[in-house]
């Protein structure tokens, strides 16, 4: 009985007068759940590989599970300068997912330079107080650059005029969509 009184604590109503409020609070989960699924039937999982992390996201009862593959490349203070995941549409087309920090160019390009070849030009699709995304299609080009394990420099533009550059790799691409395929 002791543990349900607890539970019953901490969802309780407010502190009555002359009580102090807590300033702790159980953290919600990081994982949202579709409206239509309840706590339980939902599951994620993490799976790392080399500079990639691979992220299903499983509806149990539906036993529908939908996967993206992520890299995050911060600066020295542990921000998201830029990040990138591959994932498939609804009607299964592959695209990269660009993520660039809030403080690019709304109308900017984020520049992806491979070597020996002309810069891949993605526009940004809008950006919020945490991030600007842009989407890429998957095509010929692209996969070429996954199967040689590239290491593009990806630039954008920030409000303030300068310009972010990061490198960024492929290697370790091909190993984490694996389990999907």
């Amino acid at each position: 009985m002791a543990s349900l009184t607890c539970l019953a604590l901490a969802g309780g109503p407010a502190p009555a007068a002359g009580q102090v409020a807590s300033p702790y609070r159980i953290k919600p989960s990081d994982v949202v759940l579709p409206p239509d699924v309840k706590l339980g039937q939902y599951q994620r999982t993490i799976r790392p590989f080399e500079n990639w992390t691979l992220i299903c996201d499983e509806n149990l009862k539906a036993r529908k599970k939908v996967c993206n593959v992520s890299q995050v490349i911060e600066d020295e203070a542990g921000k998201m300068a830029f990040s990138w995941s591959l994932a498939a549409t609804q009607d299964g087309k592959p695209y990269m997912i660009l993520r660039t920090a809030p403080n690019a160019r709304s109308d900017g390009l984020v520049s992806l330079k491979f070597d020996d070849r002309e810069p891949i030009d993605v526009h940004l699709n809008g950006c919020n107080e945490m991030v600007c995304v842009g989407m890429l299609p998957v095509g010929p080009v692209m996969r070429q650059q996954i199967a040689r394990k590239a290491t593009p420099a990806i630039s954008y533009p920030t409000v303030d005029g300068q310009t972010i550059t990061v490198t960024a790799t492929l290697k370790g691409l091909s190993e984490a969509l694996a389990p999907v395929k």
